[in-house]
């Protein structure tokens, strides 16, 4: 039952027997309603019915990209959260969906033999590469700028995009620097000193690296505020986990054999894992995993979340 809108109470109003049962019992239906139904991961709040999975509100709560394999061919996807979408390059060979802001999503594409970023708006494709690369793929977009990492004289740069100009940048010391997420200034990736694997973090002016605890390599992937997602190794399983700039946490779907963390955005956490040996995109809302595959495909991985 739907009760009528109470006034509201004034300071020192004397409360009746019957205002306060009023009061008691939208409470308890307020609870009552807590109970059936949970909020949705997302930016928009949006419930589900618990009892039977029903969907209450149709609303997209975000949206998904990554890669999967159909009839043999890798194509890139959109997920909202209700309904996949084809993201496929033109003329290409192969198309990978990396990352999303807004309606704009990057990736990289594969167009007679040549391997170049992208960039879509929801109905244009537009192909680019960093000038004098023989290889380019973007990861990562925040705004107007984009962030990947280019092949340039046989050594991976990471590069910084802002629609008209490319800069490159590598981690000093390192044999080679891939970027893959950006928020902001904040540019994070990974990069390879002494032989090791690290991750990186890139504020426009100074980097700093960091590895999970235990690790044998850490890869950084996607970046939002102070959170940093990416995946580890240790003790021979690939992990994944969420490092606030101070501590990490371990990120590990139940039931799979490896998880990779590959994008963030809010509390929301998105990438892949394997289960009976078959790649799931998953999203994690920081209690509760949930996973998907793209329908009719061979497997699914996801990569960034907007």
């Amino acid at each position: 039952m739907i009760y009528p809108r109470l006034n509201q109470v004034k300071n020192g109003q004397r409360m009746s027997v019957e205002l306060v049962n009023g009061l008691i019992k939208r409470t308890e239906y307020a609870a009552d309603l807590l109970r059936q139904y949970k909020c949705v991961a997302g930016t928009d709040i949006s419930v589900v019915q618990e009892y039977d999975g029903t969907t209450i509100s149709g609303a997209a709560k975000f949206n998904i990209v990554g890669l999967t394999v159909i009839g043999g061919v890798i194509r890139g996807f959109l997920y909202n959260g209700l309904t996949f979408s084809d993201i496929f390059v033109p003329g290409s060979t192969q198309t990978q969906a990396h990352g999303i802001d807004g309606s704009n999503i990057v990736g990289f594409t594969a167009i007679g033999g040549v391997n170049l970023g992208f960039l879509y708006n929801g109905s244009t494709f537009s192909t680019f590469s960093v000038p004098g690369s023989t290889f380019t793929i973007a990861n990562g977009i925040d705004g107007s700028n984009i962030v990947g990492y280019a092949t340039i004289s046989g050594v991976d740069r990471g590069f910084l995009y802002n629609g008209s100009t490319f800069s490159t940048f590598s981690v000093p010391g390192s044999t080679f620097t891939q970027a893959h997420g950006i928020d902001g200034s904040n540019i994070v990736g990974f990069t390879a000193i002494g032989g090791v694997n690290l991750g990186f973090l890139y504020n426009g002016s100074t980097f700093s690296t960091f590895s999970v605890p235990g690790s044998t390599f850490t890869i950084a992937y996607g970046i939002d505020g102070s959170n940093i997602v990416g995946f580890t190794a240790i003790s021979g399983v690939i992990r994944g986990f969420l490092y606030n700039g101070l501590t990490f946490s371990d990120i590990f779907v139940p039931g799979s054999t490896q998880t990779q963390a590959r994008g963030i955005d809010n509390l929301n956490i998105v990438g892949f894992t394997a289960i009976s040996g078959v790649d799931r995109g998953f999203l994690y809302n920081g209690s509760t995993f949930s996973t998907f595959s793209v329908p009719g495909s061979t497997f699914t991985q996801a990569f960034g979340i907007g």
